[in-house]
C-alpha cells in the first residue's frame, strides 16, 4: 500500500480533534446561554421590585421603602446579590442595602446610564454583573440597580472548561500516539533515512546509499532512484578526480617549466639577469635589517671575441657552458650566479665580508685558469677579470653595489686582465 493509503487511516485523528473544538466551542456557547440566563431571571426579579418601589416612592413611604429594599436583597441574596439600591433622577440614593449608604450620591456612568435609560439596562463588570431598571406607577418615580457577584456562575464556567480541557487532553493525548506511531512508521523513519543518506551525499559521500525501507512505495522508488543518481555521480566524480589530476600534474609541470624559464638563462642554465637582480634586492633588505655583509662579484671573460672571432659562435657558446659549470662548482648553496648578460657573469655572496669575497674571486679565477685551458684548442689562453663590491663597506644601495662591482672590473680589465680588484670604499 503506498503512503497515500497509509496516511488515508489516520484521517480519525483529525476528526476527533475537529469534534474536539466542536465541544469547546459548545462549552463556550453554553457559557453564554448561562450567562443570558442569569441576567434575565435577575432582570424579572427588579422588575417586579420596581413596581413595588415606586409605590412607596410615589406614597412618600421611605420607611416601606427601606422594608421593600431589604427584604429584596435578603431574598436575591442566594443569587449573588451584592449591592441593591433605589435612586432618585439625580443619582441620590433613596435606599440600599447597605443602609450607611443612604444620601449618597452616584455619579458612575452605569448609574447615570440607568437613570436615562427608558427600559432595563445591564453591563457586565469582570466577575459582577451590574443591572438596572426604571420604578414606574404611572410615571417614572425612581431606578432601581443592583450589583450581582458571577462568582458561582465563573466556578461552574471553569468546571465546565476544565472537564472540557481534560476531556481534549486525553483525546489529544490519544490522537497524538495514533499519529507519532503511524507517522513514524510510515514516514518519519524513511523520511530521516533518505535525509542522511542525502546529506552524506551532499557533504561527498557519494558511496553512500540509501537503505532499504518498508515505507509507501512511493519512498521506496525515491530510494532506488537516489541511489541510482549518487552511483553515477560517483562513477562520474572518479572519472573527474582522474581527468583533473592528470590535468594538474601537467599543468604543476608546465608552470615549473615556465617559471624556470623565467629566471634561467638559456645557454649556460645558470640564473638569468632578472633572477639576480631579485635576488640582489631581497638579500640587500635581509642585510640592511639584520647589519650584516653582502658581496657582489662581476666576472668578465678575457679577449671573448677572439673565440667567436676565430672559432664561431658555437665555440663561443660552448666556452659560456664551461664557464658556467666551473664558476658555479665551488659556490656555497646560499650563494647565488647568474650570466648576467653576453660573456659577463655575476656571483651574489650573502654573509660575506669584502676580504672573504677577494678571496672566492681569486679562487673563481684560479678555476678557469687552470680547468678551462686543459687539453683545448683556444685562441689564446682563456681567463677571467673579476670585481668586487660589498655591503655596506662600498655601497648601500643595490644600483650603487652594481656600479661598484661593475668598476672594479674595469679596473681589473685596464690593469691586465686576468685578476681580481675591489672596489674602492665609498
Amino acid at each position: 500500500m503506498g503512503i497515500r493509503g497509509q496516511l488515508t487511516l489516520l484521517v480519525p485523528g483529525v476528526v476527533a480533534i475537529a469534534l474536539t473544538v466542536v465541544a469547546f466551542i459548545a462549552v463556550r456557547q453554553t457559557n453564554r446561554d448561562a450567562l443570558e440566563e442569569f441576567k434575565e431571571l435577575n432582570l424579572t426579579a427588579l422588575e417586579a421590585l420596581s413596581v413595588t418601589v415606586a409605590t412607596s416612592v410615589a406614597q412618600n413611604d421611605i420607611a416601606g421603602l427601606d422594608t421593600v429594599v431589604a427584604h429584596a436583597a435578603e431574598r436575591l441574596e442566594a443569587r449573588g446579590l451584592v449591592e441593591l439600591a433605589v435612586l432618585d433622577d439625580d443619582g441620590r440614593v433613596m435606599a440600599h442595602s447597605s443602609p450607611e449608604r443612604f444620601n449618597r450620591l452616584l455619579t458612575d456612568p452605569f448609574s447615570r446610564q440607568a437613570i436615562e435609560a427608558d427600559g432595563p439596562v445591564w453591563l457586565r463588570e469582570g466577575a459582577f454583573l451590574r443591572l438596572g431598571t426604571p420604578a414606574k406607577s404611572g410615571i417614572r418615580w425612581a431606578t432601581v440597580t443592583a450589583r450581582f457577584s458571577l462568582e458561582r456562575l465563573e466556578d461552574d464556567f471553569s468546571m465546565s472548561r476544565r472537564r472540557a480541557a481534560l476531556g481534549t487532553l486525553g483525546l489529544f493525548l490519544f490522537i497524538a500516539g495514533a499519529v507519532f506511531l503511524g507517522l513514524n512508521r510510515v514516514v518519519i523513519r524513511p523520511v530521516k533515512a533518505l535525509e542522511h543518506s542525502v546529506r552524506r551525499m551532499g557533504e561527498g559521500h557519494l558511496s553512500t546509499r540509501v537503505p532499504p525501507m518498508v515505507a509507501g512505495r512511493e519512498l521506496r522508488e525515491l530510494g532506488d532512484i537516489i541511489n541510482r543518481m549518487a552511483q553515477a555521480l560517483q562513477a562520474e566524480r572518479e572519472n573527474l578526480e582522474r581527468t583533473v589530476t592528470e590535468r594538474t600534474r601537467e599543468l604543476q609541470e608546465a608552470n615549473a617549466r615556465l617559471e624556470r624559464l623565467a629566471v634561467t638563462d638559456g645557454l649556460t642554465g645558470l640564473f638569468n639577469h632578472r633572477r639576480f637582480q631579485e635576488a640582489l634586492h631581497s638579500e640587500l633588505l635581509r642585510c640592511e635589517r639584520h647589519k650584516r655583509p653582502l658581496a657582489v662579484l662581476m666576472l668578465d671573460v678575457d679577449f671573448f671575441k677572439k673565440v667567436n672571432d676565430s672559432l664561431g659562435h658555437p665555440a663561443g657558446d660552448e666556452l659560456l657552458r664551461r664557464l658556467a659549470e666551473v664558476l658555479s662548482k665551488d659556490l656555497r648553496q646560499t650563494d647565488l650566479i647568474a650570466r648576467y648578460g653576453g660573456e659577463e657573469f655575476a656571483v651574489l655572496l650573502p654573509e660575506t665580508t669584502k676580504a672573504e669575497a677577494l678571496q672566492v674571486g681569486e679562487r673563481m679565477r684560479e678555476a678557469v685558469e687552470a680547468r678551462i685551458n686543459e687539453n683545448t684548442t683556444w685562441p689564446q689562453r682563456i681567463t677571467v677579470s673579476v670585481g668586487v663590491a660589498t655591503f655596506p663597506e662600498d655601497a648601500r644601495s643595490a644600483e650603487a653595489l652594481l656600479e661598484a662591482s661593475d668598476q672594479a672590473l674595469y679596473v681589473a680589465k685596464r690593469q691586465g686582465r686576468n685578476r681580481v680588484v675591489g672596489a674602492k670604499a665609498a
